[in-house]
């Protein structure tokens, strides 16, 4: 426990020197003025940037909205620095980490997948990835694809566009789980603060959250697919939206040559 604490206390201390490093996960910033904000803040506690950010992104929650902004970073950074061989190593250690939670193991992969392929560490040397762009049908409270297959463990950069007048999310949920999540949804709509948490039921079987998407708007979500072969089904929990807005996503183990 004590490691967690050193490096809570460590970002904590960057905050105040900076004059507020909250400033570094603020959503209008320029790539440029995150990395400059990222630099200043590892300079206020003595550390090298990429390992503050490996820091930052250990402690990040499941499901946490800096999970596009931290992986943007990592996959934007020079390769030959991630591949040194202790960055290397501990992004290797957040992926496989035991209570590593799925926000902080895409950042990880999403880094690693940055690093060329024959510098890599081996059990990662082969990272599948996949882009999947879904659109909302307008006045159809409906996804225009109904289903999309991935490899176990894939790399999965989802996009959802936004055409309709309503406003959308995407929640991939555990197998079996789409009417459970879907009546959960319509019951935050009856909730004062249901709207403030964008419909995202606090369930364990919410596997992957794509928040709430604005008319005319798109929105980008990286995860890291399920090892487990089987059908994943993807809803909008928007209340009274989940009965034909939803879709597949089948995890495929590929077929292994004879």
């Amino acid at each position: 426990m004590l490691v967690p604490l050193l490096v809570s206390m460590a970002i904590a201390q960057s905050t105040s020197a900076t004059g507020g490093c909250d400033r570094l996960d603020a959503a209008d910033l320029t790539a440029l003025e995150r990395r400059a904000a990222l630099d200043a803040c590892a300079t206020a506690v003595h550390e090298q940037p990429i390992d503050y950010l490996i820091e930052r992104v250990s402690l990040l929650a499941p499901h946490d909205p800096r999970t596009e902004i931290y992986g943007d970073l990592a996959a934007n950074w020079s390769p030959t620095e991630l591949a040194q061989s202790a960055v290397s190593t501990k992004l290797l250690a957040i992926f496989n980490g035991a209570g590593t939670n799925g926000s902080a193991r895409v950042v990880a992969l999403r880094a690693l997948a940055a690093i060329p392929a024959d510098q890599r560490p081996a059990e990662v040397r082969a990272i599948d990835q996949v882009t999947i762009e879904i659109n909302a049908l307008p006045s159809q409270m409906s996804y225009d694809k109904k289903n999309f297959s991935v490899s176990p463990g894939c790399l999965v950069h989802l996009i959802l566009h936004n055409p309709d007048a309503l406003e959308h999310n995407l929640l991939i949920v555990a197998p079996g789980a789409l009417a459970e999540m879907g009546i959960a949804g319509d019951r935050m709509g009856q909730t004062p603060d249901g709207k403030a948490k964008e419909f995202v039921p606090p369930s364990p079987k919410v596997l992957t959250v794509m928040g709430l998407v604005a008319p005319g708007k798109s929105k980008s979500l990286w995860f890291v697919a399920p090892m487990k072969a089987a059908t994943y089904p993807y809803v909008c929990t928007y209340p009274s939206h989940w009965r034909t807005m939803n879709g597949k996503m089948k995890v495929v183990a590929p077929e292994s040559n004879p």
